[in-house]
């Protein structure tokens, strides 16, 4: 089995990560899938695209640490080059990004829905950066968005303890936007969430976005 699959929409496309059994963690092929998936989207001048992941127990639990142990320190090192560039490229595109996070967001997984325009968890899910308990750096660009979004204080603070939080903490102090309710499926009202964006002008959703990014992204290239 792959290990994502591509739903086509209307306005763009759902982006699912198809590992439950791994925890959804993020392996080559499901970097450059999500990457050449992004890719089409623009060229075609797409609007939306909403990234989910199979099963209800793990957004995506990061890396797939599995994947690197047989990979060399290059393949390491590109490999996480790689996933990088997607996320900056991710979070700069003119595309509405939702992540409908429907379990646990860890590392690189909760780095890869930092990337994205909105974000909407199941009441359940629980977000981590624990890099630092395994003596490592958030290394997808989570350092500079995650400041962005909630604060340098409570961004240390996240990081520097590697604490695990609940949706609700989460949406408290502005990481996730909205907590889905019981009514409908998790994708109906994330599909739903990025459309009561997508249906105003392109250029003006482009320009607020541009100007709350000049007053605070510092994302770099490298």
């Amino acid at each position: 089995m792959a290990d994502f699959s591509i739903e086509t929409l209307t306005e763009g496309a759902l982006f699912r990560i198809e590992r439950p059994a791994k925890l959804n963690a993020l392996t080559r092929a499901v970097v450059q899938g999500l990457s050449d998936c992004i890719a089409d989207l623009e060229s075609r001048r797409a609007r939306l695209l909403v990234i989910t992941a199979a099963g209800d127990r793990s957004f995506c639990a990061g890396t797939d640490l599995g994947e690197l142990q047989g990979l060399t320190l290059e393949e390491r090192m590109a490999k996480s080059d790689t996933a990088r560039a997607l996320l900056v490229r991710l979070h700069r595109s003119r595309l509405i990004s939702v992540a409908a996070i429907n379990g646990l967001a860890f590392g690189g997984g909760l780095e890869l829905s930092m990337a994205c325009t909105l974000r909407i968890a199941a009441a359940h899910v629980t977000v981590s950066l624990p890099e630092v308990k395994l003596a490592l750096v958030p290394a997808y660009a989570g350092t500079q968005i995650l400041p962005a979004l909630i604060g340098r204080a409570r961004a240390l603070e996240m990081m520097l303890t590697g604490r695990a939080m609940s949706a609700s903490e989460a949406h408290a102090i502005g990481l996730i936007h909205r907590i889905a309710s019981d009514e409908s499926p998790l994708i109906d009202q994330a599909l739903a969430f990025g459309r009561e964006v997508t249906r105003w002008s392109p250029t003006a959703v482009a320009a607020i976005r541009a100007c709350v990014d000049a007053s605070s992204d510092t994302l770099t290239d490298e």
